[in-house]
Formats: C-alpha cells, sequence, structure tokens
C-alpha cells in the first residue's frame, strides 16, 4: 500500500470554503484534512522539490502536481523491474466527502491530476525513465500478447525549448520482461537542461515523457505565456494550448464541472496540444484556467 496527499481541486474546495479561508492553515482547510500532520508534509515535500508556489491556488495546483510525481515515481520503478514486480495498486481511488487525501479522483468523481498522469503511466505500452548512479536508463515495456517493436529518442531541452539530440534505441519488446532501449549518461545534460524522450510503439502513436535530473527548483523556468484557444465542437469545447517556451506539468482548469482528455503534460514551443473538455452542464459556456509550474511559481497566472 503506498499513496501521497493532495488537495481536492478548487471547484471541491469553493463548496466548502469561502475565500477568506483559503490558506491550508485555516481552521475550515483543516477540518477537511484528517491525517495528523498531512498538510505538513505535503509542504514540506514542496519545499524540498519545488519552488514554492504563490497563492492558494497554485498551491492547490502543485499539490496535485507533486502527488502525481510521487505515484509515477514508484509505479515506474515497479513496472521497470518486470517481472520481479508484476503490478502495482496505489493508495486511494476516491474521497467519501471533500478532503485533502490520497485519492486520484475528487469527490464526486471529477479527476485530479494524479488521474490524468496515472493514465499515461499504466499504459499498457510505455517507455519509462529509471536513473541511477551515473546513466538514467529508458526502459520499454508492455501488458499486451506477443512481441513488440518499441523505438525511443532522447533529447536535451534547455529552459527556451531548445532541444539537442542524445540518441536513440529500439527493440523487439517481450512482455514477460523489459528492456533496456537507451542508456543516457547523466554528464549529457547540462544544469539548465531536462531529458524529454518520445518513443512509438504498436499503436503508431508517438508518446513523449520528460525526466528531470535535478529537483525542480533549480530550473530557472522561464514564463511560457501559453496561449488558449477554445472553440465548441457539438456539446463540448475545443482547447488548445500553444507555448513559447517549455512548459511541465500545463493543467486545465474549468469554472464549470466535466472532464478533460488530458492534463498535466509537458509542452514545447511550436507543439500545438488540443485537448476536449465534456461539461457536465452542456449548454453552459465555461472558462477555462491554465496553470504551470513557471506560473504557479513566479507568480505571473
Amino acid at each position: 500500500e503506498f499513496g501521497f496527499q493532495s488537495f481536492p481541486s478548487m471547484n471541491v474546495i469553493r463548496s466548502f470554503a469561502e475565500e477568506k479561508d483559503w490558506n491550508i492553515a485555516s481552521p475550515v482547510m483543516e477540518s477537511h484534512q484528517k491525517n495528523a500532520g498531512g498538510n505538513a508534509r505535503i509542504a514540506e515535500t514542496m519545499f524540498r522539490y519545488f519552488r514554492f508556489p504563490v497563492g492558494f491556488e497554485n498551491f492547490v495546483y502543485l499539490s496535485q502536481v507533486q502527488q502525481g510525481l510521487a505515484i509515477k515515481t514508484a509505479v515506474d520503478y515497479w513496472r521497470s523491474i518486470k517481472p520481479h514486480c508484476m503490478g502495482a495498486l496505489y493508495w486511494q481511488l476516491n474521497d467519501t466527502w471533500p478532503v485533502a487525501s490520497w485519492s486520484s479522483l475528487d469527490y464526486g468523481g471529477n479527476w485530479k491530476l494524479l488521474h490524468h498522469m496515472a493514465k499515461h503511466f499504466f499504459a499498457p505500452e510505455v517507455v519509462v525513465a529509471v536513473p541511477d548512479d551515473d546513466d538514467i536508463a529508458l526502459i520499454a515495456l508492455h501488458d499486451l500478447r506477443g512481441d513488440r517493436d518499441i523505438r525511443v529518442a532522447a533529447y536535451a531541452v534547455t529552459m527556451t525549448g531548445e532541444q539537442r539530440e542524445l540518441g536513440a534505441g529500439d527493440q523487439s519488446v517481450t512482455s514477460a520482461e523489459t528492456s533496456v532501449l537507451l542508456r543516457v549518461p547523466k554528464r549529457e545534460l547540462q544544469a539548465d537542461e531536462i531529458l524529454y524522450f518520445e518513443w512509438s510503439g504498436s499503436d503508431g502513436v508517438i508518446h513523449s515523457d520528460h525526466f528531470s535530473n535535478h529537483p525542480y527548483k533549480t530550473l530557472d523556468l522561464l514564463d511560457p505565456d501559453i496561449d488558449i484557444n477554445v472553440a465548441p465542437s457539438g456539446q463540448d469545447w475545443e482547447v488548445t494550448l500553444t507555448s513559447k517556451t517549455l512548459a511541465l506539468f500545463v493543467a486545465l482548469e474549468a469554472d464549470s464541472a466535466g472532464g478533460f482528455s488530458d492534463n498535466a503534460f509537458t509542452m514545447l514551443p511550436g507543439q500545438a496540444k488540443t485537448l476536449l473538455f465534456v461539461p457536465e452542464a452542456p449548454n453552459k459556456t465555461p472558462e477555462f484556467t491554465v496553470r504551470d509550474l513557471f506560473t504557479a511559481t513566479y507568480g505571473t497566472a
């Protein structure tokens, strides 16, 4: 059993807390945290890995990013040592009331960022980044029938989004065990670079992920100045985002209930990302807020 807490999403918090109580130490917020020392652990972990967020809403967002990364780190490693480990179940799925907790679904069923991230790191075919003393191993695995040809390409990416190719690898991967496609020496990454990698498998789709060899607080992030374009798509809404620089953990929020097709993703300049928002009330026009690691910790949102 393993898990990590985050705060519920802002639309849930608004259902039980007035704006004057938007502080993790307020009596109202503490009454919605039943794990002794839970709020302190969330905040202390942020100090270790991130620059501290600006404002309560960004704190809530970053708590969910942090939760997703905690579970992803564990699941990526355990899946990478297949068949020694053949499965993992995180605690927990959902909540019985609106509360800070280990859940990946908010009270009411909407997805926290962890649930979006889990869709990717629990995918039946995936490439994960696992560091050791000197290298970062890019390891392919799948839970499908037969063998699968999987290819990965790795890049060093600066804060501006400039890419430098580090290598590529491909193998036929069995379902019985994992395969190391590529090893990237840590010395190949400069202090202002992260590892970005893309892979393709049996579905023919290009997937991507990133890995930071240093705590995110050491990165001098730049303002991605994300542009958002919204267009109706039947009773749903199509949201297209573009970024001017590297943007980490880009997340959309809506002022009305509904679900996004994806969230908490990495963006590079020149790569448009289009999402679908399915509202619970189709006749209401939603307002969207976009967050990312820069705007949450530098306070420009």
